[in-house]
């Protein structure tokens, strides 16, 4: 989905100064070469109050991504339109702008993704997320062919399809691949138009 330039507030707590400085240390190192003493070089206060919040790195990347994946859904769009423009919104959101902040939301969401291969923690913070998305376009899409306007018989399986496709398009992005997100949206609005769309619309 798509990101503000500066999705932190702009009247932060400790803990978010924290957080911000977090996010752009490991968009710049990267979480194997993260430490606390280069988080510490984009925070503007003493070093000891990181450590006076958090017990380690990972204690602290966690309640970053927590942080990160909350603003993430909150970007998911209300259901207030129609299944249809719902729906088109989403795609519109998913395939966003490759540059600037997003490519930076997308690179540390990445990051910290990557871990969920040995670390259940994340793995959990990641499913939950991934869940509450899946959850609100399979709702629409059940919606929608309530009302004639989409012909899906597996709801469940094409949200978890636009799910797939979150992950996949935040790789291009880190990568300001403009190219192959362009021709992947045209080649999934086609999907939603041939195989979502009722041929009744």
């Amino acid at each position: 989905m798509a990101n503000e330039t500066h999705f932190f507030s702009t009247t932060p707590s400790t803990r978010e100064e924290i957080l911000e400085a977090t996010f752009y240390a490991l968009c710049e190192h990267g979480y194997a070469d993260l430490t606390i003493s280069k988080i510490g070089d984009h925070f503007n206060k003493s070093q000891s109050l990181i450590y006076h919040h958090y017990e380690d790195k990972d204690d602290l990347l966690l309640d970053l991504l927590e942080y990160m994946l909350e603003e993430f859904e909150s970007q998911v769009p209300v259901s207030t339109q129609s299944p249809k423009a719902y729906i088109y919104e989403i795609v519109d959101q998913i395939f966003g702008d490759a540059e600037g902040s997003n490519a930076q939301f997308s690179k540390a969401v990445l990051e910290l993704r990557a871990q969920t291969a040995h670390n259940e923690k994340y793995r959990e913070l990641f499913r939950r997320s991934d869940e509450f998305v899946q959850k609100q376009i399979a709702l629409v899409i059940r919606e929608g062919n309530e009302q004639g306007v989409f012909d899906v018989e597996k709801p469940k399986q094409a949200a978890a399809l636009f799910q797939t496709v979150i992950v996949g398009v935040q790789g291009q992005q880190t990568i300001n691949e403009n190219n192959i997100i362009g021709s992947s949206k045209i080649e999934f609005r086609r999907y939603i138009d041939q195989c979502l769309i009722s041929s009744n619309e």
